[in-house]
């Protein structure tokens, strides 16, 4: 392999960035069954002793769906094989390099998830990967001095990383992170809008949904059913955004009040980021490119 592959597993989604291109995929995993059917073809793996769809033919109502560290731990090496044979330039049969990351409330697991990653065994293959961890938000850093700044680090700088479970706060002074400026806070991210979201299409619709079906919902903003774009749906989406802003100011922009006001740039990134075009900040603020993919080109850096 001629060059690290880079992937940021978050609960809602994967992003891989390999050779200055990235791509996105739902982080979706869902028991397999075989249906007797010859027709068509499936993302289908053998795993420890099961067999699982993985990816976009995942996402339905019986996907797994959790915002918990077991999930990544027990499925992280799935999505990466998955991620692998898609690159299928690459050589199995040889070590790779994989750069990856955790959020900031996962982070003391650093060396139970990089373990559990260094060598798996998916479809009878056995991987063995060269592992680099780097904290959610360190790859926005990374990525927007390296990319937007000339490789320059400002005096201070700060990352809001709004991710589907978690928000990842981190400070840098003078190139290096601050480690007492480092926090988490799980249960901030989208996924506290994406609860409501599904049991109002739940309650609304009368049939299950999967977190992740709502999220793709919410993501493209419409709903149709039976032919005919659902109105209530577009109107709820608005008003739960507006929720997540209010809720974003009353939290972690103020508990991190003052670090914020002395960065000379503070970044917004990550999927939630998405929320906030509409919303006005002080001028130190700057949302990055393409936000969703922050992290992980800052990890192939």
């Amino acid at each position: 392999m001629n060059e690290p592959i880079a992937i940021d597993i978050g609960y809602s989604s994967t992003k891989v960035s390999y050779k200055g291109k990235t791509i996105r995929f739902p982080t979706a995993i869902s028991f397999a069954t075989d249906v007797g059917t010859q027709f068509g073809t499936d993302n289908v793996y053998e795993f420890e002793g099961e067999k699982y769809y993985v990816g976009q033919e995942a996402v339905s109502e019986e996907s797994f769906t959790t915002t918990d560290y077991k999930f990544l731990k027990k499925f992280a090496p799935l999505l990466i094989y998955h991620i692998l044979k898609k690159f299928n330039e690459h050589s199995l049969d040889t070590p790779v390099d994989i750069r990856t990351g955790l959020a900031i409330t996962d982070w003391g697991n650093k060396t139970d998830f990089k373990d559990r990653l260094t060598s798996f065994t998916v479809d009878g293959v056995t991987l063995d990967l060269n592992v680099i961890l780097i904290p959610q938000g360190a790859g926005t850093i990374i990525d927007w001095v390296n990319n937007e700044n000339g490789g320059e680090y400002p005096d201070r700088i700060s990352v809001v990383d709004i991710g589907h479970n978690t928000i990842n706060f981190l400070s840098y002074v003078n190139g290096k992170p601050v480690k007492k400026d480092i926090n988490g806070y799980p249960g901030h991210g989208i996924s506290s809008i994406v609860k409501p979201f599904t049991s109002y299409l739940e309650n609304t619709y009368s049939m299950n949904f999967s977190q992740l079906e709502a999220i793709q919902i919410f993501i493209k903003g419409t709903f149709m059913f039976n032919g005919e774009e659902q109105q209530g749906v577009v109107d709820i989406i608005t008003q739960l955004k507006k929720q997540f802003v209010s809720k974003l100011f009353n939290s972690v922009l103020v508990n991190d009040k003052k670090i914020i006001g002395i960065s000379n740039v503070v970044l917004l990134a990550g999927g939630g980021a998405t929320l906030l075009t509409d919303v006005t900040f002080p001028k130190q603020y700057k949302m990055v490119n393409e936000p969703v993919f922050a992290n992980v080109r800052g990890y192939a850096v």
